[in-house]
């Protein structure tokens, strides 16, 4: 039998937002796959993770948050187009190419995520739309 306050609290409705969550309560698996391990996750400031994800969706919040060790494939095509293409010598590090102020993140889609930083800094904004192509990511 349901308890009074049960019957009493409101019921959602269809599409609402979910309910505000506990402090230090985490998230169920989101549909289409489960939430990577805390430890596996670099949080990225509200800011830069909103610009993330309207550059890409979910793959783009992971590309700015989780760094990976992808095949050498695609770094092996990726570094001589972006020197044919004038943009600059690129330094592979994990998933990401990076040169003074501009970096490529290969996502796990496969597809290349552009960010931009000052000179010096360590502050990479996404910028422009994913690509299967890292010169159009980068100038697209």
């Amino acid at each position: 039998r349901p308890t009074p306050a049960a019957v009493a609290a409101p019921r959602p409705r269809r599409g609402a937002p979910p309910p505000p969550r506990a402090e230090g309560e985490r998230p169920s698996a989101p549909r289409g796959g489960p939430v990577p391990a805390p430890a596996a996750r670099q949080r990225a400031p509200a800011g830069r993770a909103a610009a993330a994800w309207r550059q890409g969706g979910r793959a783009g919040l992971a590309a700015l948050e989780e760094p990976w060790d992808p095949p050498a494939g695609p770094f092996d095509r990726a570094r001589p187009a972006l020197l044919a293409a004038s943009l600059g010598l690129f330094r592979p590090e994990r998933n990401r190419l990076t040169s003074a102020c501009r970096q490529l993140r290969l996502g796990r889609d496969n597809l290349w995520y552009a960010y931009e930083s000052r000179q010096g800094a360590d502050d990479w904004w996404p910028t422009g739309r994913p690509s299967a192509d890292p010169v159009k990511a980068l100038t697209g």
